[in-house]
């Protein structure tokens, strides 16, 4: 005959009892909340892939948008350079027309005093020329003390460079 050990049967009933409510109460709650995070873990992953690449985005977004102000930056710098050698030459213009003026202006006047310096010469050899006349009469000279006294007169005016005022 066959000994049965009831010990080990009520054991092993137990034993699948408690695997059936392991199961029914332990197992199926803890597997729904394993699913549960699993999906928030893969619902973060997928939110964070799209935040990355959002971020991405707007970096290069700005990173464009940086380069197209330094372009403009750059851009206004060269215009501002050129519009201060454009500015520069037409200074260098202005004054050198000024000068060419001014110095037309001294020239005009130069040639106003040369003028005038000659007129007063001649007045000057007008008035001489009368005085030597009238001592020529006083002494009655003849005409060789006339040339000389002449001739020294113009080497004087040479000596003196009035000679080359016309």
């Amino acid at each position: 005959m066959v000994n049965i050990n009831w010990t080990i049967f009520w054991q092993v009933i137990n034993f699948l009892v408690l695997l059936w409510l392991l199961k029914r109460y332990l197992y199926g709650p803890i597997t729904e909340i394993l699913d549960k995070r699993s999906q928030k873990i893969e619902n973060d992953l997928t939110e964070a892939e799209t935040k990355k690449r959002e971020a991405e985005d707007l970096r290069d977004k700005y990173e464009a948008e940086l380069k197209k102000a330094r372009k403009e930056a750059q851009d206004i710098i060269e215009e501002a350079e050129k519009r201060g050698r454009r500015k520069a030459r037409e200074i260098i213009t202005e004054a050198k027309k000024e000068a060419e003026r001014i110095k037309e202006s001294k020239l005009y006047e130069v040639n106003q005093a040369k003028k005038e310096a000659l007129k007063e010469v001649r007045n000057e050899l007008a008035s001489l020329s009368l005085l030597i006349a009238g001592k020529l009469i006083q002494e009655k000279l003849d005409q060789g003390k006339h040339e000389a006294l002449i001739n020294q007169y113009i080497q004087e005016l040479d000596q003196q460079r009035l000679g080359d005022l016309k």
